[in-house]
């Protein structure tokens, strides 16, 4: 783990981004005296727009539609991630599993309900989220050959 003191100080340097860079170099001394959430914080402010949380909340309602399952359940749990700070958004384990359940495509959720079986069923049984997306990604791949 990164000490608290050192983490702002860990990072700062690495934006790509040059307008960023340039806007860090000039209030740096301000900025590394920030913690990390509160650098953050400042950050967001100042380069993203006062709706940014909407386009990942927009994500996290996508359906799976064609998208293999792999790809489809990464996007939404990186989103969810980002909407960490946004506790109206964001999504537990369990509240994130039973959202992934229902946006399903209708081919896996069949597939889905079969393997499962009446509640509690088989995949209900897996409480490791990993293992049961892990799960869940080998009944879609198989649907896909």
């Amino acid at each position: 783990a990164i000490a608290a003191p050192d983490q702002v100080r860990r990072i700062i340097y690495n934006f790509e981004d040059e307008t960023v860079s340039s806007w860090i170099f000039n209030i740096e001394d301000e900025l590394m005296n920030l913690s990390f959430s509160d650098f953050m914080a400042r950050l967001c402010d100042k380069w993203l727009s006062n709706t940014w949380f909407v386009e990942y909340g927009k994500i996290l309602m996508t359906p799976q539609s064609n998208t293999p399952f792999t790809q489809w359940v990464n996007t939404l749990r990186n989103a969810n991630k980002i909407l960490r700070s946004k506790e109206d958004l964001y999504m537990d384990n369990k509240r994130l599993r039973r959202h992934i359940r229902v946006l399903l495509s209708d081919n896996l959720g069949v597939e889905y309900g079969t393997i499962n079986g009446d509640a509690p069923g088989v995949l209900d049984t897996i409480a490791d989220l990993n293992k049961w997306i892990a799960r869940i990604g080998h009944m879609d791949d198989n649907l896909r050959q």
